[in-house]
């Protein structure tokens, strides 16, 4: 075992798993404390439904089916990556993250001094404004636009007075001028005389992570000051704790409420989020500039699956709404959009209407799809042949790169309102489905070869949703979207192909191949026999496949032992509920005593029946498969008799004696 696992089989050994749940609710024992019960934090919870074992340090909910370890139960909570979520249970264990894994700064310091010296600063803007003199016009500024002081503390507003060493100055030796630099607090002056800080006389916004940790700032200049030729708004410089694409403006305050509600609203700025925060409305993120890229929705999507997004109602906050759509959609979200009225942002708005009007607005907000039917059908006149082209052309492309459409009665729904927005009927609307099914089939490949000429260009990818200047799209822009679009999101996600694993209505091959992964783990010896037969060249299902490779990994360096060493080896949450989920499972069919029984193979080798069974039942799937698959080949060579080569007719030998075979199958298995 290398260094790195034995760290992080150091920190699970540390972590009780029923102390680290029950710092945040009750957990009560069962059946003599063998195991306990609580409520699950993943659901709407009433009746404790989340069972911990004590002696594996796991835990499961029998109703949404969420299961882990220590790892997996921080990264769900928190929202977190693998390595955040070790880090955390590290630092609550007391324990040094090894060196070498710690990622570094330009200049070699270590995250967790960066991020002292983030919050150290935050803590010295925020005081500042509370009791500096200097502050004063902050603090008026702050109030004038309706913002009361338990904000100011709740969000840690703070303030820059204005000297440019200010704030390197104020360390006084607790943090080095290169720590403040590589956390990008203070910059060296070109001609290598001295440091200045990177904001200077602005109301100062602390960023931070979804875990809380202040990892950059955003600085906004006083009106009237001489400061504005440096620009309104000012953002810390990128960092490796700090990437603006990847980060939104709230999520600290917002992701419980994100996850209570199962929906979040987009705003753009810091003062439109810290507004929606103060009147009650928690659920509520901006983004950082005006750029919405794909790590911002896989960012919403570790809380919610609901988005409202709220732009700008003139031309252009349409068109860069527009211009949003298919790289949002291309992700297995529910999406709505919502232009406020004259051009007003959220606090404007609420000044004028409430915060009740405010909710009512929030309910009259459109999904994407009515957003773009409506927009396409005021700017074409659909009595047009040429208008209604343009119309289904483009409809089509945006519904092609939305993933969790496909199949469901939903997109029936929109395809019928498309066929009635452009007058179809009959066959021409059985068109749509045909055309946007061959659009979704060539879109990877013509998305492919745009990918090798963008790889060249300068990153455009952001979307530019609040105040990009574009004209409006037209078909041929729109299929571009879709087609960079598309490279790279998955069809399926992850936990999608999870929870079709867990149906209990699976089809004949994949059953038994989750049938054999059940007895891998339940009985690790028999991950040999699997090995010695190649039964592992015949799965099919990629996740069944790629956990027995890490059960053969492991035991071929002598470390598999089942359920405990698997569930070490893997880092992805959702793996790790798919084991509880079948390990459970099979405890109830008692798969171990089914086991129990055995016969003596062609080697002489005492091996279980079960096993074998198994094993059997998918060989003859797999030449079942390749029967059929020779069935089709046949019948597609259209050849004289005569010309029969030698492996058509080694096929047509095969595929007879397999007929023979499967009579004879059939009729030992009825009588």
């Amino acid at each position: 075992m290398d260094k790195w696992s034995e760290f992080k089989e150091e920190v699970r050994a540390q972590t009780d798993l029923i102390a680290l749940i029950g710092e945040t609710r009750t957990v009560t024992p069962r059946k003599g404390g063998s195991e306990y019960v609580t409520l699950c934090p993943f659901h709407d919870d009433h009746d404790p439904s989340m069972t911990i074992d004590p002696s594996r340090q796991t835990y499961r909910c029998w109703v949404c089916n969420e299961g882990g370890d220590c790892f997996s139960y921080v990264q769900k909570l928190e929202g977190l990556q693998f390595r955040d979520a070790l880090e955390q249970l590290a630092n609550r264990a007391g324990l040094e993250m090894p060196k070498n894994q710690q990622k570094s700064g330009t200049r070699g310091t270590d995250r967790n001094t960066l991020l002292s010296a983030l919050g150290w600063a935050s803590q010295k803007f925020h005081n500042c404004l509370l009791t500096d003199p200097a502050a004063e016009a902050a603090r008026d500024y702050l109030l004038d636009r309706g913002f009361c002081e338990e904000i100011w503390s709740d969000f840690e507003i703070g303030f820059h007075p204005g000297p440019w060493e200010w704030l390197g100055n104020s360390s006084n030796g607790k943090f080095t001028k290169q720590q403040l630099e590589e956390a990008r607090l203070i910059a060296q002056r070109a001609n290598g005389g001295g440091y200045f800080d990177h904001f200077r006389n602005r109301i100062i916004f602390p960023i931070r992570n979804e875990r809380g940790q202040v990892i950059a700032f955003g600085g906004r200049v006083l009106p009237g000051s001489e400061d504005e030729k440096f620009g309104k708004y000012q953002n810390s410089k990128e960092s490796y704790l700090f990437n603006k694409s990847k980060q939104l403006y709230g999520i600290d305050h917002a992701r419980d409420a994100m996850r209570g509600r199962n929906q979040v609203i987009v705003v753009e700025g810091y003062t439109d989020c810290i507004s929606l925060h103060q009147v009650g409305i928690p659920n509520v993120v901006a983004t950082l500039g005006t750029a919405l890229t794909h790590e911002h929705v896989a960012l919403i999507k570790r809380f919610c699956q609901n988005v409202i997004l709220i732009f700008d109602g003139d031309k252009a906050g349409q068109n860069a709404a527009n211009r949003a759509l298919p790289r949002l959609l291309s992700h297995e979200i529910e999406l709505k959009l919502l232009a406020l009225p004259d051009g007003m942002d959220p606090p404007e708005y609420l000044e004028k209407h409430g915060v009740q009007e405010f909710q009512n607005l929030l309910q009259k907000a459109q999904e994407a799809w009515d957003f773009k039917l409506q927009q396409l059908a005021g700017e074409h006149n659909s009595n047009s042949t040429f208008a209604s082209e343009k119309i289904t052309e483009e409809m089509l492309a945006l519904i092609a790169v939305a993933p969790a459409l496909q199949g469901t009665k939903r997109e029936d729904l929109l395809l019928n309102r498309l066929a009635n927005q452009v007058g179809l009927r009959g066959s021409q609307e059985q068109k749509l489905r045909s055309d946007l099914a061959k659009l979704r089939a060539k879109g990877p490949k013509v998305a492919s070869s745009q990918h090798s000429i963008s790889r060249s260009q300068p990153n455009d990818a952001d979307v530019d949703f609040f105040h990009q200047q574009t004209n409006d799209l037209n078909g041929e822009e729109f299929n571009q979207v879709f087609q960079e679009t598309s490279r790279d999101v998955p069809q399926v996600s992850l936990r999608k192909q999870i929870d079709q694993l867990l149906k209990p209505n699976l089809n004949r091959r994949t059953a038994l191949e989750r049938d054999l992964l059940e007895i891998i783990i339940m009985m690790p010896e028999c991950i040999t026999v699997v090995l010695q037969r190649e039964t592992m060249t015949i799965i099919r299902n990629k996740i069944v496949l790629e956990l027995l490779s890490q059960c053969a990994e492991q035991n071929q360096r002598g470390e598999y032992t089942g359920v405990d060493s698997l569930m070490s080896e893997l880092e992805e949450p959702e793996l790790k509920r798919f084991i509880m989920a079948i390990t459970t499972e099979a405890e109830q069919k008692k798969i171990t005593d089914k086991l129990q029984e055995t016969l003596q193979d062609s080697e002489g080798n005492r091996i279980p029946f079960y096993l074998n069974q198994v094993i059997e039942q998918l060989n003859w799937e797999q030449r079942e498969s390749q029967h059929r698959t020779s069935t089709r080949t046949v019948a597609i060579e259209n050849h004289e008799p005569t010309s029969v080569d030698e492996r058509m007719r080694q096929m047509l030998q095969d595929a007879a004696q397999f007929h023979q075979q499967r009579v004879t199958r059939n009729t030992a298995s009825s009588q």
